[in-house]
Protein backbone atom coordinates (compact mmCIF):
# COMPACT_ATOMS: atom_id res chain seq x y z
CA UNK A 1 0.00 0.00 0.00
CA UNK A 2 1.60 3.51 -1.22
CA UNK A 3 1.61 6.46 0.40
CA UNK A 4 -1.31 8.20 -1.81
CA UNK A 5 -3.73 5.32 -1.05
CA UNK A 6 -2.99 5.89 2.53
CA UNK A 7 -3.63 9.60 2.39
CA UNK A 8 -6.78 9.63 0.12
CA UNK A 9 -8.36 6.65 2.36
CA UNK A 10 -7.40 9.41 5.61
CA UNK A 11 -9.05 12.06 3.78
CA UNK A 12 -12.34 10.23 2.91
CA UNK A 13 -12.73 9.55 6.64
CA UNK A 14 -11.72 12.74 7.47
CA UNK A 15 -14.52 13.92 5.58
CA UNK A 16 -16.80 12.03 6.84
CA UNK A 17 -17.01 9.40 4.05
CA UNK A 18 -18.01 5.95 4.47
CA UNK A 19 -15.84 3.75 2.14
CA UNK A 20 -14.55 0.64 1.79
CA UNK A 21 -11.17 -1.44 0.72
CA UNK A 22 -10.83 -4.72 -1.44
CA UNK A 23 -7.74 -6.45 -1.35
CA UNK A 24 -6.64 -9.31 -3.40
CA UNK A 25 -5.84 -11.44 -0.56
CA UNK A 26 -4.58 -15.38 -2.67
CA UNK A 27 -3.96 -15.29 -6.29
CA UNK A 28 -3.03 -17.47 -8.71
CA UNK A 29 0.71 -17.86 -9.57
CA UNK A 30 -0.42 -17.24 -13.92
CA UNK A 31 -3.33 -15.61 -15.36
CA UNK A 32 -4.62 -12.95 -12.95
CA UNK A 33 -3.88 -9.27 -14.45
CA UNK A 34 -2.93 -8.77 -10.28
CA UNK A 35 -1.10 -10.24 -7.04
CA UNK A 36 -2.07 -10.71 -3.58
CA UNK A 37 -2.00 -7.41 -1.81
CA UNK A 38 -3.59 -4.98 -4.79
CA UNK A 39 -6.01 -2.68 -3.03
CA UNK A 40 -8.99 -0.93 -4.21
CA UNK A 41 -10.79 2.07 -2.66
CA UNK A 42 -14.38 2.73 -3.47
CA UNK A 43 -16.28 5.37 -2.19
CA UNK A 44 -19.63 5.65 -1.54
CA UNK A 45 -21.06 7.15 -4.74
CA UNK A 46 -18.58 4.19 -6.78
CA UNK A 47 -15.17 6.47 -7.18
CA UNK A 48 -11.95 4.53 -6.71
CA UNK A 49 -8.59 4.36 -6.09
CA UNK A 50 -6.18 2.25 -6.95
CA UNK A 51 -7.16 -1.39 -8.76
CA UNK A 52 -7.48 -4.75 -8.23
CA UNK A 53 -7.20 -5.72 -12.15
CA UNK A 54 -9.75 -4.16 -14.08
CA UNK A 55 -12.15 -5.35 -16.18
CA UNK A 56 -15.72 -7.09 -15.56
CA UNK A 57 -14.49 -8.42 -12.08
CA UNK A 58 -13.16 -5.22 -10.09
CA UNK A 59 -16.38 -3.51 -11.70
CA UNK A 60 -18.06 -6.82 -9.50
CA UNK A 61 -15.81 -5.83 -6.61
CA UNK A 62 -16.58 -2.50 -7.23
CA UNK A 63 -20.35 -2.98 -6.34
CA UNK A 64 -19.33 -5.54 -3.85
CA UNK A 65 -17.77 -2.63 -1.72
CA UNK A 66 -20.90 -0.11 -1.86
CA UNK A 67 -22.98 -3.21 -0.47
CA UNK A 68 -20.30 -3.41 2.29
CA UNK A 69 -20.20 0.04 3.23
CA UNK A 70 -24.26 -0.20 3.00
CA UNK A 71 -24.32 -3.06 5.49
CA UNK A 72 -21.06 -2.23 7.57
CA UNK A 73 -20.55 -5.85 7.01
CA UNK A 74 -16.63 -7.28 5.63
CA UNK A 75 -16.73 -10.57 3.04
CA UNK A 76 -14.89 -12.28 0.87
CA UNK A 77 -15.39 -12.89 -2.91
CA UNK A 78 -13.80 -15.02 -5.51
CA UNK A 79 -13.32 -14.37 -9.15
CA UNK A 80 -12.14 -16.07 -11.78
CA UNK A 81 -10.20 -15.42 -15.22
CA UNK A 82 -10.79 -19.24 -17.11
CA UNK A 83 -13.04 -17.34 -19.52
CA UNK A 84 -16.44 -19.13 -19.07
CA UNK A 85 -19.31 -17.20 -19.47
CA UNK A 86 -19.10 -13.68 -17.79
CA UNK A 87 -15.50 -14.61 -17.07
CA UNK A 88 -12.62 -13.08 -18.37
CA UNK A 89 -9.86 -15.11 -20.47
CA UNK A 90 -6.61 -14.10 -18.28
CA UNK A 91 -6.78 -17.39 -16.50
CA UNK A 92 -6.59 -18.25 -12.96
CA UNK A 93 -8.32 -17.13 -9.90
CA UNK A 94 -8.24 -14.33 -7.45
CA UNK A 95 -10.17 -14.16 -3.46
CA UNK A 96 -10.51 -10.92 -2.24
CA UNK A 97 -11.43 -9.79 0.66
CA UNK A 98 -14.12 -6.40 1.37
CA UNK A 99 -13.58 -4.22 4.34
CA UNK A 100 -15.71 -1.28 5.29
CA UNK A 101 -14.76 1.52 6.96
CA UNK A 102 -16.84 4.46 8.52
CA UNK A 103 -15.58 7.86 8.34
CA UNK A 104 -15.02 10.27 11.08
CA UNK A 105 -17.60 10.73 13.49
CA UNK A 106 -18.65 14.42 13.96
CA UNK A 107 -20.69 15.38 16.92
CA UNK A 108 -21.91 18.82 17.55
CA UNK A 109 -23.26 20.26 20.19
CA UNK A 110 -25.47 23.40 20.13
CA UNK A 111 -25.58 24.82 23.83
CA UNK A 112 -22.40 24.91 25.98
CA UNK A 113 -24.11 24.35 29.42
CA UNK A 114 -24.78 22.23 32.37
CA UNK A 115 -25.61 19.20 30.19
CA UNK A 116 -23.36 19.84 27.22
CA UNK A 117 -20.11 19.50 29.76
CA UNK A 118 -20.63 15.75 30.65
CA UNK A 119 -21.98 15.32 27.42
CA UNK A 120 -18.75 16.29 25.29
CA UNK A 121 -16.84 14.37 27.50
CA UNK A 122 -18.61 11.33 26.89
CA UNK A 123 -18.64 12.25 23.44
CA UNK A 124 -14.45 12.35 23.45
CA UNK A 125 -14.90 9.12 25.71
CA UNK A 126 -17.05 7.27 22.30
CA UNK A 127 -13.97 8.89 19.94
CA UNK A 128 -16.68 11.36 18.28
CA UNK A 129 -15.14 14.43 16.99
CA UNK A 130 -16.68 16.88 19.39
CA UNK A 131 -17.60 20.41 18.36
CA UNK A 132 -19.38 22.73 20.88
CA UNK A 133 -21.00 25.81 19.41
CA UNK A 134 -22.52 28.71 21.45
CA UNK A 135 -23.12 32.32 21.30
CA UNK A 136 -21.89 33.12 24.72
CA UNK A 137 -17.65 33.57 25.18
CA UNK A 138 -17.65 33.04 28.94
CA UNK A 139 -19.54 29.55 27.97
CA UNK A 140 -17.65 28.18 24.67
CA UNK A 141 -14.21 28.72 25.45
CA UNK A 142 -11.36 26.29 26.14
CA UNK A 143 -11.09 26.74 29.90
CA UNK A 144 -14.56 25.17 30.30
CA UNK A 145 -13.84 22.63 27.30
CA UNK A 146 -10.41 21.76 27.13
CA UNK A 147 -11.00 18.31 25.84
CA UNK A 148 -13.19 19.03 22.97
CA UNK A 149 -11.82 19.33 19.07
CA UNK A 150 -13.49 22.83 18.50
CA UNK A 151 -14.90 25.39 19.80
CA UNK A 152 -17.16 27.78 18.12
CA UNK A 153 -18.50 31.07 19.32
CA UNK A 154 -21.32 33.55 17.48
CA UNK A 155 -24.80 33.14 15.84
CA UNK A 156 -26.36 29.93 15.87
CA UNK A 157 -27.55 29.35 12.93
CA UNK A 158 -24.98 31.08 11.06
CA UNK A 159 -22.17 28.70 12.65
CA UNK A 160 -24.04 25.75 11.75
CA UNK A 161 -24.74 26.55 8.27
CA UNK A 162 -21.55 26.87 7.19
CA UNK A 163 -20.45 23.28 8.67
CA UNK A 164 -20.66 20.19 6.55
CA UNK A 165 -23.17 17.84 7.80
CA UNK A 166 -22.90 14.64 6.24
CA UNK A 167 -24.55 11.03 7.53
CA UNK A 168 -21.54 10.47 9.99
CA UNK A 169 -22.76 14.23 11.71
CA UNK A 170 -24.50 13.72 15.11
CA UNK A 171 -26.39 16.88 16.77
CA UNK A 172 -27.81 17.44 19.69
CA UNK A 173 -29.55 21.06 20.20
CA UNK A 174 -29.33 21.47 23.98
CA UNK A 175 -28.98 25.57 24.29
CA UNK A 176 -29.97 28.19 26.72
CA UNK A 177 -33.66 29.04 25.54
CA UNK A 178 -36.49 27.97 22.77
CA UNK A 179 -35.72 30.43 20.09
CA UNK A 180 -31.71 29.58 19.82
CA UNK A 181 -33.25 25.91 20.03
CA UNK A 182 -35.55 26.11 17.13
CA UNK A 183 -33.19 28.02 15.29
CA UNK A 184 -31.06 25.60 15.56
CA UNK A 185 -33.23 22.84 14.67
CA UNK A 186 -34.34 24.78 11.42
CA UNK A 187 -31.12 24.82 10.11
CA UNK A 188 -30.15 21.29 10.56
CA UNK A 189 -33.33 19.55 9.82
CA UNK A 190 -33.45 18.80 6.26
CA UNK A 191 -29.06 18.15 6.59
CA UNK A 192 -28.01 14.73 5.85
CA UNK A 193 -27.23 14.04 9.73
CA UNK A 194 -27.56 10.70 10.98
CA UNK A 195 -28.83 12.01 14.48
CA UNK A 196 -30.71 15.20 15.51
CA UNK A 197 -31.79 15.18 18.73
CA UNK A 198 -33.35 18.59 20.84
CA UNK A 199 -33.71 18.72 24.71
CA UNK A 200 -37.90 18.69 25.23
CA UNK A 201 -40.40 18.71 26.72
CA UNK A 202 -43.86 17.81 25.34
CA UNK A 203 -45.10 21.03 24.94
CA UNK A 204 -42.05 22.37 23.55
CA UNK A 205 -41.89 19.02 21.08
CA UNK A 206 -45.77 19.82 19.68
CA UNK A 207 -45.04 23.29 19.07
CA UNK A 208 -41.57 22.87 17.40
CA UNK A 209 -42.78 20.19 14.77
CA UNK A 210 -46.23 22.66 14.61
CA UNK A 211 -43.93 25.40 13.53
CA UNK A 212 -41.91 23.34 10.96
CA UNK A 213 -44.94 21.95 9.42
CA UNK A 214 -46.04 25.69 8.62
CA UNK A 215 -42.83 26.36 7.16
CA UNK A 216 -42.93 23.16 4.74
CA UNK A 217 -40.85 20.75 6.64
CA UNK A 218 -41.86 17.18 4.89
CA UNK A 219 -42.77 14.68 7.28
CA UNK A 220 -39.35 12.75 6.62
CA UNK A 221 -37.14 15.15 8.06
CA UNK A 222 -39.90 15.57 10.88
CA UNK A 223 -39.43 11.71 11.80
CA UNK A 224 -35.81 11.85 11.82
CA UNK A 225 -35.65 14.34 14.71
CA UNK A 226 -35.39 12.82 18.47
CA UNK A 227 -37.50 14.99 20.44
CA UNK A 228 -37.37 15.22 23.29
CA UNK A 229 -33.74 13.68 22.87
CA UNK A 230 -32.35 10.35 25.17
CA UNK A 231 -33.71 7.15 25.95
CA UNK A 232 -36.14 7.35 28.97
CA UNK A 233 -34.01 6.12 32.01
CA UNK A 234 -35.70 8.43 34.29
CA UNK A 235 -32.80 11.23 34.07
CA UNK A 236 -32.29 13.80 36.37
CA UNK A 237 -29.34 15.70 36.34
CA UNK A 238 -27.37 17.10 33.88
CA UNK A 239 -25.09 14.26 33.78
CA UNK A 240 -27.95 11.77 33.95
CA UNK A 241 -29.42 13.17 31.04
CA UNK A 242 -26.23 13.07 29.21
CA UNK A 243 -25.92 9.28 29.60
CA UNK A 244 -29.11 9.26 28.25
CA UNK A 245 -28.46 11.33 25.15
CA UNK A 246 -24.86 9.37 24.37
CA UNK A 247 -26.99 5.66 24.93
CA UNK A 248 -29.60 7.13 21.98
CA UNK A 249 -26.49 8.26 20.38
CA UNK A 250 -25.15 4.84 20.19
CA UNK A 251 -28.04 2.99 19.47
CA UNK A 252 -28.02 5.07 16.65
CA UNK A 253 -24.63 4.71 15.29
CA UNK A 254 -24.98 0.73 16.19
CA UNK A 255 -28.24 0.37 14.84
CA UNK A 256 -27.58 -2.25 12.45
CA UNK A 257 -26.34 -4.31 15.49
CA UNK A 258 -29.23 -4.14 17.52
CA UNK A 259 -31.71 -6.61 18.37
CA UNK A 260 -29.45 -9.93 19.06
CA UNK A 261 -30.38 -13.03 19.88
CA UNK A 262 -29.15 -12.59 23.69
CA UNK A 263 -31.32 -9.41 24.23
CA UNK A 264 -34.38 -10.50 22.77
CA UNK A 265 -34.32 -14.54 23.50
CA UNK A 266 -36.97 -15.29 26.04
CA UNK A 267 -38.32 -11.69 26.04
CA UNK A 268 -41.47 -10.40 24.88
Amino acid sequence: MNYDFLTKALEAGKKGQNYALATIIEATIKGTPRKSGAKMLVLEDGSLFGSIGGGRNEFAAQKECRKAIKSGKPKTVVYDYFGHKGQSICGGQIKVFIEPFTGQKNFIICGAGHIALPLSIIGKMLNYHVTVLDNRRNFANKNRFPHVDKILCGNYAQKLAKLPLTQNTYIMIVTQGNEYDFACLKTVVTSKASYIGVISSKTKRIKFLDQLRKSGISSKYLNKINIPAGLDIGAQTPEEIALSISAELIKQTNKKFTRTEKFTKGKK
